[in-house]
């Protein structure tokens, strides 16, 4: 299921005919991902197969229902259209993978000044599969191993802040204290790059079947065909 929460600041920031309230259009929408191959036409879609990260087999995307929200009409129903998506490998040690698909949405919606445009909108994000916990297992194993040397240089650091009196111990103090910090950032980007390639935080994820874990969050791109034969595609994100 996918829980869409659409407002001015956080989907859609260039166009300016969309909400500036910060006010939010949310509904809850399921889709199926298919085992079949989408329609030739939607093979073509630039933003899925024009990266060769995505590879070049693209599959069909299925909505389940008919999404709806409150509004000062009433309930309001979301037309979606079927569309496809894209899985390819990133990292073959995490077993991390690129996960992309696209919807139509022909007649867009509105609630208030918060609008959905009538397009085709891509859902950018990642999975993992994670049908070995070993694999997982190391990962958190050196995350924990990271934060502890974090954790001590932090202490090592203040203790010689602490120490240093005089002259000369100010002098080794401070070189003592670059090389920690050094140490430090060193870490920092270590920790940051496993938490990238792994599923190591629960408030991040979402666990679906097949042992396929999805990130909860992603980036949303909206296609518009522009110049003067509307042949000229434009992804505001």
């Amino acid at each position: 299921m996918l829980q869409s929460s659409i407002h001015h600041h956080t989907l859609f920031k260039k166009a300016p005919e969309w909400a500036a309230s910060g006010a939010k259009l949310g509904f809850a929408l399921e889709v199926e991902f298919t085992n079949e191959r989408c329609d030739y036409e939607m093979s073509k879609e630039s933003l899925l197969r024009g990266d060769a990260l995505m590879g070049n087999t693209l599959m069909s995307v299925e909505p389940l229902n008919e999404p709806s929200f409150v509004s000062s009409n009433g309930i309001e129903t979301v037309k979606v259209l079927p569309g496809a998506y894209g899985c390819q490998i990133q990292g073959i040690e995490s077993r991390q993978y690129a996960f992309r698909f696209f919807l139509d949405f022909p007649e867009g919606a509105k609630r208030n000044d918060v609008s959905l445009p009538a397009e085709r909108i891509y859902f950018i994000s990642s999975c993992w599969l994670a049908d070995d916990e070993a694999v997982i297992g190391r990962a958190r194993k050196r995350r924990d191993e990271i934060v502890k040397s974090l954790e001590q240089i932090k202490l090592d650091i203040e203790e010689i802040q602490q120490k240093s009196s005089g002259f000369f111990e100010r002098a080794m103090a401070f070189r003592q204290s670059f090389d920690l910090v050094e140490r430090r950032g060193n870490f920092v980007a270590q920790l940051e790059e496993l938490e990238q390639k792994y599923p190591l935080d629960p408030a991040k994820i979402i666990h679906g079947p097949n042992d396929i874990i999805f990130a909860k969050e992603g980036a949303i791109a909206v296609k518009r065909l522009r110049g003067t034969m509307g042949t000229r595609e434009q992804y505001h994100w």
